[in-house]
């Protein structure tokens, strides 16, 4: 992209972030402006160097960054498994402990380490699947939920201070009343969740989604979000659910205006 490309993006990028209102202990202005002062000097570099080369080689090198910017892209933004993305899911197993505790400590370092590779399926041995499962009214704050399928299970009342729970497939859960504070949920998927009442104060969820399921929205009333890292972008798609109470939009969130 060409330099006044990037300058008009981070522009509007600039604009954007300067002007939400949210909390001040979130810090989404960093998190949109850094990345555009990087690629804003990166793209004024690469339009140096490429006219002090000759024509066939500017065109070779162009291509070249074209194709890492896009590589890049796609490794940082990690592509969702089949179950994120509205896939088909494989059969759930008929194994007699799966859904005891102890399924939830299977392969538990790896899935914390290696959350990406464990939720897409590119570690088999590693995957754990609870869905449907009843862990509900219980102190899970020693386990690891990361890369964990764990569609319409049932997790209300249970303790999940500080878990380690990114990129798990919450989709149409119950978690009614539970405490989310200081979890590492990024890139989890929430959409169609039952989430009334929970606790995800001071919790990462970057990339995080809170959105529809099987046509039901994520049911965020009585949820709250003080400290939760979020950038502009996720505050905006958080802020699309309908089902955010009052407060919890404007004073915690920030979101402007109001789909109701």
């Amino acid at each position: 992209m060409p330099a006044t490309g990037f300058a008009m993006h981070c522009s509007a990028a600039f604009k954007a972030a300067g002007t939400a209102q949210r909390p001040q202990n979130l810090q989404p202005r960093r998190a949109v402006a850094a990345p555009c002062r990087t690629l804003a000097v990166t793209a004024a570099n690469q339009q140096q160097q490429q006219q002090q080369q000759e024509q066939p080689f500017r065109s070779a090198a162009a291509a070249v960054a074209a194709f890492g910017a896009a590589s890049l892209l796609l490794l940082g933004s990690g592509a969702p498994p089949a179950s994120a993305a509205g896939g088909r899911l494989p059969p759930i197993s008929e194994s007699a402990d799966r859904c005891t505790l102890a399924a939830l400590d299977k392969f538990a370092d790896t899935r914390a380490t290696f959350s990406l590779e464990a939720s897409g399926g590119n570690m088999t041995e590693a995957n754990v699947d609870v869905r449907g499962c009843d862990y509900s009214n219980q102190d899970l704050r020693s386990k690891v939920l990361s890369g964990v399928q764990m569609q319409e299970s049932n997790f209300s009342g249970s303790n999940l201070t500080g878990v380690q729970f990114a990129r798990a497939q919450a989709q149409g859960a119950d978690l009614r009343g539970a405490d989310l504070t200081d979890v590492n949920a990024f890139s989890t998927a929430f959409d169609g969740a039952d989430l009334e009442g929970a606790q995800f104060e001071n919790a990462i969820l970057s990339s995080a989604s809170f959105g529809q399921y099987q046509g039901k929205w994520a049911n965020l009333k009585g949820a709250h979000f003080e400290g939760a890292l979020l950038s502009s972008s996720d505050v905006i798609r958080i802020c699309e659910n309908p089902t955010l109470d009052d407060f919890t939009r404007k004073a915690e969130l920030g979101c402007r205006g109001s789909r109701r």
